[in-house]
C-alpha cells in the first residue's frame, strides 16, 4: 500500500503506519544484487529442508530422538554466477563464500576482530604490513601463499562488490611472506576492512576456484567438509545445493514448509509467520540530517543539534519503531567496537532536564501553549516553532520512527511536521542539494566506519555543519584508533548530523534449525552445531 504524501501535525501520526515496499523499485525478484553504499543489501542465505532420508550418508543416517529427526540442508545457489565473489554482485555468491573461502580477518558478533589467515595486520600512517599465517592450505593441499592474498586483494578492489571498501589503497606489493599496503590516507580500522576470501592466485577469476574454507565441493550440488580447513568446523557434513530464483522463493518457502533458514531484507519483507528470528549486528547508520544553513538557531547552533539529540529516546525508537531490530547510536562509531568501549557522550534515552535554559539562549521562550516560541525583542513569545522532518517510506520502519521522534520533540515543546517524499528520486534529490530542514536517513557504512559520505564534498555533506575542529579530530582517530575518545567528544560538541540507531540483520529460520552464529563479516561466522530437526 502506497501511503499517501504527508504534511501533518503529530496528532495524525499517533499509529504506526502500514510498512509499504519502496516505490518504484522491482519486487524481491532482483535477490542477487547488493547496493551500493547508501543503499540497504539484501544478504540472502538460503537454506531448504529435505526429507530426512534424501541422500544422506550413512555416517549421518538422521536418528529419531525424542520425536524428532536430523534433517539435511540444502543452500540456494545459482549455477550459473558460479562461486567466485569477485567475478558476479551476487549476494547468494557472497554468502555462499563465507563457507568455501577462509578469509584474512572475520568481525566477530560482538564487532572485534578474529584473525584468521592473516597473522597480524599492522597499520603505522598510510602504511599497513599483512602478515601472513603459515601452515594453512587450499582444500587440494596446495599452500595459501602471499601471492594468493595479493591476488585476492587485487580482485577485490576491481570487484563491484569489495572495490569500493578499498578506494584508499594506493599500490600493494609482496615482501618477502608479507604484504605492503600504501593507503592514499591513514586509517586505523584498515583491518576491519580485511574480511575477503582468499582464492588461489591463478584462480582469482575463475568461476569455480578452489576451496580453502570449512566446506569443499562434493559431488552432485553438494558441500561438504574441508579436511584441511584451516579453521574446520563441526558443522554438516554436507550441505545440498539448489536453484534459487527469487527472494519472494524464499520467503514462501518457510511457510509452506521447504524453505528452513534466510537472511531477511532490511526493508521488513518477509517476516518469521511461523518461523523464529535471530539478529545480527551490522554498521547500517540510520540518522537524522541536519540543515545547518537554516535560520532556525536550533538547526544552525551546535548548542540546538545538540537538544535535538538530546530529546531523543533511541531505546524506545529501536524497541518501538523498529520492532527491537536495531539498537541506539551512542556516537559517530558503532558503540560495540572496542575502541570507543566507554568513551560515548550521547545517551540511549532522552535527556529528560529541563531544556529552558539552553532554549533561552537560542532565543526562544515558552508560550501559553507550553509550546516553544521565537522571542520577540521584548522577551514575549513569537512565532511558534516548528521544524520539518522529510523521509521516505520504504517499508523499512521510518514513518513510524517519524512518528514516534515528533511524539519525543512534542512532549519538550517542539513541533515536529512530518513530510513523506512522494518517491525515492524525489526524497535523494532533496537531501542532495539540501532542501530540507530534518531528514531520516540510512546507510550502509563500511567495516572501517569511513564516516567520509558525511565530511566536506562527500555524497551525504549537503547542508551538514562542517568545521575545521571535527575534521581534525576525525583525521587523528583516522591516524590511531586510540583517539576514537576525542573524535567522540568533538562529534557530539558539534553534531553535524544525529546518530540513532544501527540496525540488526535478520535470520529467519524453522524452529527446528540451531546452532547458527551470523555476524557482519559473515552469515555463517560459525557453523558449529548447526543442524535442523523435525518431528518424526
Amino acid at each position: 500500500m502506497k501511503l499517501p504524501t504527508l504534511k501533518k501535525s503529530l496528532r495524525s501520526l499517533g499509529k504506526a503506519p502500514v510498512l509499504a515496499a519502496e516505490a518504484g523499485a522491482p519486487r524481491r525478484s532482483r535477490l542477487l544484487g547488493i547496493g551500493a553504499l547508501a543503499a540497504v543489501g539484501v544478504l540472502a542465505a538460503v537454506f531448504f529442508l529435505r526429507p530426512a532420508n534424501t541422500r544422506t550418508p550413512a555416517a549421518e543416517s538422521p536418528t529419531g530422538t525424542a520425536g524428532v529427526q536430523t534433517a539435511e540442508l540444502t543452500l540456494g545457489y545459482t549455477p550459473a554466477d558460479g562461486f567466485n565473489p569477485y567475478l558476479v554482485n551476487s549476494s547468494l555468491v557472497l554468502q555462499n563464500s563465507g563457507l568455501l573461502f577462509e578469509r584474512l580477518v572475520e568481525v566477530t558478533p560482538s564487532m572485534d576482530l578474529d584473525y584468521r589467515l592473516a597473522q597480524s595486520i599492522d597499520t603505522t600512517d598510510t602504511q599497513v604490513i599483512i602478515n601472513l599465517r603459515g601452515g594453512c592450505y587450499f582444500a587440494d593441499g596446495t599452500p595459501i601463499s602471499i601471492a594468493d592474498v595479493a591476488a585476492s586483494l587485487e580482485a577485490a578492489r576491481a570487484s563491484s562488490i569489495y572495490g569500493g571498501r578499498f578506494s584508499n589503497v594506493e599500490t600493494v606489493q609482496v615482501v618477502e611472506n608479507s604484504l605492503v599496503l600504501s593507503l592514499h590516507s591513514p586509517d586505523s580500522l584498515f583491518a576491519y576492512l580485511c574480511d575477503i576470501p582468499i582464492l588461489k592466485a591463478d584462480e582469482a577469476y575463475s568461476s569455480h576456484p578452489t576451496a580453502s574454507g570449512r566446506y569443499t565441493y562434493g559431488s552432485d550440488d553438494t558441500l561438504v567438509r574441508n579436511s584441511r580447513a584451516p579453521f574446520a568446523e563441526d558443522g554438516p557434513a554436507q550441505i545440498r545445493l539448489s536453484t534459487v530464483n527469487s527472494y519472494d522463493e524464499m520467503v514462501s518457502g518457510l511457510a509452506v514448509g521447504n524453505l528452513n533458514l534466510y537472511s531477511a531484507a532490511h526493508d521488513g519483507s518477509g517476516s518469521a509467520g511461523s518461523g523464529k528470528e535471530s539478529y545480527y549486528k551490522t554498521n547500517q547508520l540510520v540518522y537524522l540530517g541536519v540543515n545547518s544553513a537554516s535560520s532556525k538557531p536550533i538547526l544552525a547552533a551546535p548548542a540546538g543539534r545538540q537538544l535535538l539529540s538530546a530529546m531523543a529516546n533511541r531505546r524506545q525508537l529501536a524497541e518501538k519503531s523498529y520492532y527491537s531490530r536495531a539498537y541506539p547510536a551512542t556516537g559517530a562509531v558503532n558503540s560495540f567496537y572496542p575502541c570507543v568501549n566507554s568513551q560515548q557522550v550521547i545517551l540511549a534515552e532522552a535527556d529528560t532536564a529541563s531544556p529552558d535554559e539552553a532554549m533561552a539562549a537560542l532565543g526562544y521562550v515558552r508560550g501559553e501553549d507550553s509550546l516553544w516560541h521565537k522571542a520577540n525583542p521584548d522577551g514575549s513569545p513569537g512565532e511558534a516553532l516548528s521544524l520539518n522532518l522529510l523521509y521516505f517510506d520504504n517499508g523499512s520502519y521510518r514513518s513510524y520512527a517519524a512518528a514516534l521522534y515528533a511524539q519525543q520533540l512534542l512532549a519538550q515543546g517542539i513541533t515536529l511536521n512530518v513530510v513523506q517524499a512522494d518517491s525515492f528520486e524525489q526524497y535523494q534529490q532533496a537531501v542532495q542539494s539540501g532542501d530540507f530542514e530534518l531528514y531520516i536517513g540510512e546507510v550502509k557504512l563500511y567495516n572501517n566506519i569511513d564516516l567520509g559520505p558525511f565530511w566536506a564534498g562527500g555524497a551525504l555533506s549537503a547542508g551538514l555543519a562542517q568545521s575545521e575542529e571535527l575534521a581534525a579530530a576525525y583525521s587523528a582517530f583516522k591516524a590511531n584508533k586510540s583517539a576514537a575518545g576525542q573524535f567522540e567528544q568533538a562529534f557530539a560538541a558539534q553534531m553535524p548530523y544525529i546518530p540513532l540507531l544501527w540496525r540488526y540483520n535478520t535470520v529467519i529460520s524453522g524452529f527446528g534449525v540451531q546452532g547458527l552464529t551470523s555476524s557482519v563479516s559473515n552469515v555463517f561466522y560459525s557453523v558449529a552445531g548447526l543442524s535442523v530437526t523435525v518431528p518424526n
